[in-house]
């Protein structure tokens, strides 16, 4: 039995090592394979995510992010904070490059960040962050939640040194 299991282990990391060292495109070198996909508008990314583990891990990579800055290829989006009636803050993102122009809604905010008031944001890269804010009756946080554009997610990051 033990010397079974011990072949499972060593197939499943052989077909990681697979995955890792097959090409991006067969039949194309991976430099070609990162020209030609590096010129996908950002809008499709998602999309691109979904064609394999290795498409996902290129386009959550910093090479890709690299290579498309290198090349100029790079989007500017535009990220807006907005509060409801309600006072709930929701964050939007726009593409300025696209013909039909709307702001489409950046999910999965903390919803424990929701309520704050005077938060601050910053967008650095792929990442758009959030910063500090007042808590209802708790007061100034030092707390930074972090949104990666290319994983799609929210992320707590490293606390600021002071609240504010």
């Amino acid at each position: 039995m033990e010397h079974i299991d011990k072949g499972k282990e060593s197939s499943n990391s052989d077909n990681e090592v697979e995955a890792t060292n097959s090409p991006i495109i067969c039949g194309l070198p991976d430099d070609i394979s990162l020209m030609c996909l590096a010129r996908i508008p950002r809008k499709y990314h998602s999309v691109l995510k979904c064609v394999s583990k290795r498409w996902r891990d290129l386009i959550c990579s910093e090479e890709w992010l690299c290579y498309r800055r290198k090349h100029k290829l790079d989007e500017t989006w535009i990220y807006a904070l907005c509060k409801d009636k309600s006072k709930e803050i929701f964050c939007y993102v726009l593409d300025p490059t696209d013909p039909i122009r709307y702001w489409k809604l950046v999910g999965g905010l903390p919803p424990h960040i929701s309520k704050r008031e005077g938060m601050g944001f910053e967008v650095l890269g792929n990442k758009l962050f959030l910063l500090g804010g007042c808590r209802e009756f708790l007061g100034s946080t030092n707390e930074v939640y972090s949104y990666d554009a290319s994983s799609n997610c929210w992320a707590q990051a490293t606390s600021l040194s002071t609240a504010r």
